[in-house]
């Protein structure tokens, strides 16, 4: 019986700046889809994902995972604020943030 374990590489960085775009917005897509319950968000999401996966070699999946869920965790947290917070300002900024993040994901898929 051998106690010595196999040596792992290292997971691969993000650093593909386009890939990385596609990640953070299939992450913010994913908060939005869910929040709304909107199959047309959904399917946004899906295909951001799509096209992140047509980029990045599986060696690097883990860390664009990573991003992808800041973005879900970031959305996520400014559709709290937007709703819940008890400062109207902060509310409303929340919410036009929330907004121009989907509009500059939309606009990577959709072409503006």
């Amino acid at each position: 019986m051998s106690l010595v374990s196999p040596v792992r590489a290292a997971p691969l960085p993000a650093d593909d700046p386009l890939a990385r775009q596609f990640a953070y917005c299939a992450g913010r897509l994913s908060a939005e889809a869910q929040h709304h319950e909107d199959r047309e968000i959904y399917a946004l999401k899906e295909a951001m994902q799509e096209l992140l996966a047509a980029l990045i070699s599986p060696e690097s999946g883990p860390a664009y995972e990573e991003l992808r869920i800041a973005g879900h965790v970031s959305q996520s947290e400014l559709l709290a604020l937007s709703r819940f917070s008890f400062d109207p300002r902060e509310a409303d900024r929340a919410k036009v943030l929330a907004a121009e993040n989907m509009r500059q994901c939309r606009g990577m898929l959709l072409g503006g």
